[in-house]
């Protein structure tokens, strides 16, 4: 599997615009349902309105299957054809995988455009780099060695570039009893690493089903609302909240900023059931 892509940079002072989504939970079946909501239809409402903004890339962070199944994703690159389609230029996809996912059915299957297989992009300026925090068999997370050593070498080789890390769960607490208990096992050696690199901008992930925007020694700590169904926030136990499907827009500086913003689809109708008490 390619390791590293590049794309064209914008204008000098330009920054790049970069859309993530997470937690899209497709099943096999296209009319499949999580707690009630339509996943692939959520998807889609998400991905229609995050075109018209037209980025230079896009991120998805995991859990893009709920099932695993090879349909499931096949469905995910039906959607984003499409989306790729109505934007102004293509933008390339890069993924990594989440919990719910199968990593050797998602290698298999998302090979068609605009999805790619690096795990490692160059986007405008910026060094992104893409984990897998998937312990087969486990909700929770943690970084293998090899993955912790490929995330320092990949610092190393470009630490003149503001980089961007991408995983799937979550590396610090977001004060939610049950989410943290399956959060990032190892959060200490992969903060250990990233603070040997001043290069360190920002991290973003997913997992959680909500929005969270919070700094830690200067770097900017990010997880973004599911494209789905969205979880109640600072609770013990496993709640729905019932905000909008949504998405997040990054604008990448050359220079190493960052801006950033949170957008809702607010006129998607479907949305989960209150009572679920897990899922």
């Amino acid at each position: 599997m390619p390791n590293r892509s590049s794309m064209p940079s914008p204008r000098q002072d330009a920054p790049a615009s970069v859309l993530h989504i997470t937690d899209t939970h497709l099943f096999a079946k296209r009319d499949g349902r999580l707690l009630g909501m339509n996943t692939y239809d959520s998807l889609t409402a998400v991905l229609a309105d995050a075109a018209q903004s037209a980025p230079d890339a896009a991120l998805a962070t995991g859990d893009l299957a709920q099932d695993g199944a090879a349909e499931a994703y096949a469905h995910l690159t039906e959607a984003l054809a499409a989306f790729a389609a109505a934007c102004a230029a293509p933008p390339p996809v890069y993924w990594l995988p989440g919990n719910h996912d199968a990593p050797p059915v998602m290698r298999a299957a998302l090979v068609k455009p605009p999805l790619r297989p690096e795990r490692e992009a160059i986007i405008g300026n910026w060094q992104v780099i893409l984990l897998d925090s998937t312990v087969p068999g486990e909700v929770g997370g943690r970084l293998s060695d090899a993955e912790l050593a490929r995330l320092d070498a990949s610092l190393a080789a470009q630490a003149d570039r503001p980089a961007l890390v991408c995983l799937h769960h979550n590396p610090v607490s977001v004060n939610a009893q049950w989410m943290d208990s399956i959060g990032l096992a190892n959060a200490d050696a992969f903060f250990e690493t990233l603070d040997r690199w001043a290069s360190v901008r920002a991290v973003l992930w997913g997992h959680v089903h909500q929005e969270i925007d919070i700094e830690r020694r200067g770097v900017r700590l990010m997880a973004s609302p599911s494209t789905c169904i969205q979880f109640r926030p600072q609770t013990a136990q496993f709640g729905i909240d019932q905000r909008a499907p949504g998405y997040r827009r990054l604008w990448l500086y050359p220079d190493g900023r960052l801006e950033t913003r949170v957008f809702r689809v607010e006129s998607f109708a479907g949305r989960a059931d209150a009572e679920a008490t897990g899922y």
